[in-house]
C-alpha cells in the first residue's frame, strides 16, 4: 500500500498522470526561485537543465552543486528529494576557443521506492556573434524498489529498471536588452517503459530574458506534451550601497494546465568566486499539507575567464569592486593587517591626478593594458572617487580583450578612435566598431570589444541596420544617393561626413559630397571635394567630366 501512495505522491509532483517519468521539476536554486523561468539565461553552467545553448556564459571552470527535498512534510511521511552536480568550462585549444562543454548528473528519489536519474553531456558554441546554439545528450534511467507490493507486480516481473538515450537542442538569440531562447529537451521522446511504452514527453521552451542593473526579469512559455505552462520570475539586487551587487532577492509564479500554480522565491550571495543560493517553492494547488519545497545550491568558479561573455563578466565584477583578489584582514602569516585608510591624503591625490593623465594618455594611444594598471594605482589611491572607478572598469574590459592597439594599421585606427569614443559616451563608438567588425568578421577580440559597445548604446546599436554580405559602408553610400535623387542634400552630406569619419579617402563619398554641395549652389566646396578625388584618383573620368562641364 506504502509504494501506491508514494507512486501516486510522485505523479502530483505537477498533477500528473500516475506513472510518467521525468516530469517538469526543475533543478538549480536560483532557477526554482525564479519558478524555473531560466531557459533563456546565458549565466554558466546550470543552463544545462534548460537550455543548453545557456552554458555559453561560463567564461571559466565552473562547478555546482545542488540538494533539494520536495514537499516536506508529506502526511505518508515520504521522503521525496532532488540533487544536481555538473561542472564545465570553456574549451580553448591550440590557442583557439571551440566553444563551452559541460557534464551534469541529476537526480530524483523517493525514499528506496523510485529514482530517476539523467546524465547529461553538453556542448555550446557561437555561431553568429549574437547567437548561440547548444545540444546535449543524456542517458536517462528510472529504478524501482523492491518490496511485498511489486514482488507480485507483473509489469516489474522481467526488470526493475529501464534507460534511454535523450536529446536536448537549443538556442539563444542575444540582444543589447534582452536574450530570446528556445529549448527543446526530450527531442526524441525516449522510452522509458518497461512492458508497455513509458515515453517521456518532448518540452518545447520559448522564452525571455530581459537585464538590467537593477533587475533581471525572465518568462518561460513550456509545453510539454498536453500540458502548458508559464513562468516568470525576477531577480534585483538589496542593499546595494553596502553590498554593491552581491545580495540578491529573487520571486516566481507559474500556472498552466490541470489548475496548475505555484509561488517560489528565494536569496543568493555572490562571492565573485562562489555563489550561495537558496530556494522555497510551495504548491498553490494540487498536494496540500505539506511545508513545500527547500533546495540549497552552491556554485564556484576559478580560472582565467575565456570566451565570447568573458567581456560581460569582467566587467560586472570590476563595476562591482570585485578584482579576484581576497579581502583585507590580516598576513597570511597571522601579522595584523595596517590600518584601513577611509579618506586619501593630500599627496595620494597629487599622485592619482597624474597616474590619471598618464593613464588617459595611455587610452588615446592604444595602451590599454598600461591604461588599467595607472587607472588601478588611481582607484586605490583615492579609495571613492566613482569616476575613476568606473574609468577603471571600462579599461579593465577593454584591457582583457584587446590589451594593446598602438599599431599604426587600420585595425587598430579604429579601435582606437572607437574606444575613445566609447570612453567619451559618444555614440560614434557603434560606428566605429561595426565597421570595424565587418572588415575583419574573424577577429573574436573585435566581437568581443562590439558587444560591450552595444550593450553601453543598446538603442544606437539596435537601430544601426546591419545587413547581410553589406558593409556600413555600402549601406551609408547608398542612403546617401537616395537622399541626393530626392533633394534632401542636408541628409546626404551628413551620411556622406560619416563614411568618411571612417574612410577619409573613400572616393564614391567625396565625389557624390560635391554632387550635393554643387546642387545647393555651393560650387566652391563641391570643386574642392572633387579636387580631393583627383589628388587620390587623377584619372576619375566621372569626375573629370564634372570638373569640365563646370
Amino acid at each position: 500500500m506504502r509504494t501506491i501512495i508514494s507512486a501516486l505522491c510522485l505523479s502530483a509532483l505537477l498533477a500528473a498522470p500516475a506513472g510518467a517519468a521525468f516530469e517538469d521539476v526543475d533543478s538549480g536554486a536560483r532557477a526554482t526561485a525564479m519558478a524555473g523561468a531560466y531557459a533563456a539565461q546565458t549565466e554558466g553552467l546550470s543552463s544545462i537543465f534548460y537550455n543548453p545553448a545557456g552554458i555559453i556564459g561560463m567564461t571559466r571552470y565552473e562547478a555546482v552543486l545542488s540538494q533539494e527535498k520536495l514537499f516536506m512534510g508529506l502526511t505518508d511521511g515520504s521522503s521525496l528529494s532532488r540533487g544536481g552536480l555538473a561542472i564545465g568550462a570553456p574549451v580553448v585549444f591550440g590557442g583557439k576557443y571551440w566553444g563551452n562543454a559541460a557534464f551534469a548528473i541529476d537526480t530524483l528519489s523517493l525514499d528506496s521506492l523510485y529514482s530517476e536519474s539523467r546524465m547529461r553531456l553538453g556542448y555550446a558554441r557561437p555561431i553568429k556573434e549574437n547567437i548561440y546554439i547548444g545540444f546535449a545528450l543524456a542517458r536517462m534511467g528510472v529504478t524501482y524498489g523492491s518490496d511485498e507490493y511489486t514482488a507480485v507486480n507483473p509489469v516489474l516481473a522481467s526488470a526493475t529498471g529501464k534507460s534511454a538515450m535523450g536529446i536536448d537542442l537549443g538556442v539563444i538569440y542575444s540582444l543589447p536588452s534582452m536574450d530570446l531562447g528556445l529549448s527543446i529537451q526530450n527531442a526524441n521522446e525516449p522510452d522509458l517503459g518497461i512492458k508497455y511504452p513509458n515515453k517521456v514527453s518532448r518540452k518545447i521552451s520559448l522564452a525571455l530574458a530581459r537585464k538590467r542593473e537593477a533587475f533581471t526579469l525572465d518568462f518561460d512559455l513550456a509545453i510539454s506534451g498536453s500540458d502548458l505552462r508559464l513562468k516568470t520570475g525576477a531577480e534585483i539586487p538589496l542593499m546595494t550601497e553596502k553590498f554593491k551587487s552581491r545580495v540578491q532577492a529573487r520571486g516566481g509564479f507559474s500556472l498552466g494546465s490541470r489548475d496548475y500554480r505555484s509561488a517560489s522565491a528565494g536569496f543568493g550571495y555572490n562571492g565573485g568566486a562562489y555563489r550561495v543560493d537558496y530556494s522555497f517553492v510551495y504548491p498553490l494547488s494540487g498536494i496540500s499539507g505539506t511545508m513545500g519545497s527547500h533546495q540549497l545550491g552552491v556554485v564556484v568558479a576559478w580560472g582565467e575567464a575565456r570566451g565570447p561573455m568573458a567581456d560581460r563578466k569582467n566587467k560586472e565584477s570590476r563595476m562591482d569592486g570585485k578584482d579576484g583578489k581576497g579581502g583585507a584582514g590580516g598576513g597570511g602569516d597571522g601579522t595584523p593587517a595596517e590600518p584601513v585608510r577611509t579618506e586619501p591624503t593630500k599627496g595620494d591625490i597629487l599622485r592619482a591626478e597624474q597616474l590619471i593623465l598618464t593613464a588617459g594618455a595611455a587610452m588615446k594611444r592604444g595602451a590599454y593594458k598600461d591604461a588599467e594598471r595607472n587607472f588601478k594605482k588611481a582607484d586605490e589611491l583615492l579609495i571613492k572617487n566613482q569616476e575613476v572607478k568606473d574609468s577603471y572598469a571600462k579599461a579593465s574590459a577593454i584591457a582583457d580583450i584587446i590589451p594593446d592597439a598602438t599599431a599604426p594599421t587600420d585595425k587598430d585606427d579604429l579601435v582606437r578612435k572607437a574606444v575613445s569614443r566609447f570612453l567619451d559616451r559618444n555614440t560614434d563608438s557603434v560606428l566605429y566598431i561595426t565597421y570595424a567588425h565587418q572588415k575583419w568578421p574573424k577577429d573574436t577580440a573585435l566581437t568581443r570589444l562590439y558587444n560591450i559597445v552595444a550593450r553601453e548604446f543598446p538603442e544606437t546599436a539596435s537601430g544601426m541596420r546591419i545587413l547581410p554580405d553589406i558593409t556600413i559602408i555600402d549601406q551609408l553610400l547608398q542612403d546617401a544617393l537616395d537622399f541626393i535623387r530626392t533633394g534632401r542634400y542636408i541628409q546626404a552630406i551628413g551620411t556622406l561626413q560619416r563614411v568618411l569619419q571612417l574612410e577619409p579617402g573613400n572616393i564614391p563619398a567625396l565625389t557624390r559630397m560635391g554632387s550635393a554641395y554643387w546642387a545647393m549652389e555651393k560650387k566652391d566646396v563641391a570643386k574642392k571635394n572633387w579636387e580631393k578625388v583627383l589628388e587620390l584618383d587623377p584619372n576619375n573620368k566621372e569626375v573629370l567630366s564634372f570638373m569640365k562641364m563646370n
